[in-house]
């Protein structure tokens, strides 16, 4: 294990949450923070973002609907173990400023923009903010860093 803590984006979670995308790193990354040998952080919208993979799981056939109180279960589980932050105003003023300078989502930007604020690595799956991240030196894991 590379880190003790780290920013959680949701595209690591959805490897936790849609089975076409469960990898063994994926679970092993889930069994450790489960038994809590690493903490995670995310803005408070990861919960809404991970909830929405679960919907977008279900319209796209990825995830049967029968199984979606299984998905939210393993998504309750992940959630006791990850610090959520509500940013402010100021803060997410400033998320904004970060999303235009390195053309992502505000979404995204607000998982980098805590990973900064928090001096922590950024936990994603996906390319362009881990780019972005890396043009912001902040530095960034796989799954496979945390197994």
């Amino acid at each position: 294990m590379t880190a003790s803590a780290a920013v959680l984006d949701a595209s690591v979670t959805a490897a936790w949450l849609l089975p076409d995308e469960r990898t063994a790193g994926a679970e092993r990354a889930y069994v450790q923070l489960r038994r809590s040998a690493w903490t995670a952080h995310a803005p408070e919208l990861w919960l809404w973002e991970c909830s929405n993979i679960i919907v977008n799981g279900v319209r796209r056939q990825r995830i049967a609907v029968a199984d979606t109180p299984q998905a939210w279960g393993l998504l309750d589980l992940v959630r006791t173990r990850v610090e959520l932050s509500v940013l402010e105003t100021g803060q997410v003023r400033a998320c904004l400023a970060l999303a235009v300078e390195e053309s992502l989502s505000m979404y995204d930007a607000a998982y980098l923009w805590l990973a900064m604020s928090l001096r922590l690595p950024l936990l994603s799956h996906d390319d362009r903010l881990r780019q972005a991240a890396q043009r912001q030196r902040v530095p960034v894991l796989r799954l496979e860093d945390l197994s």
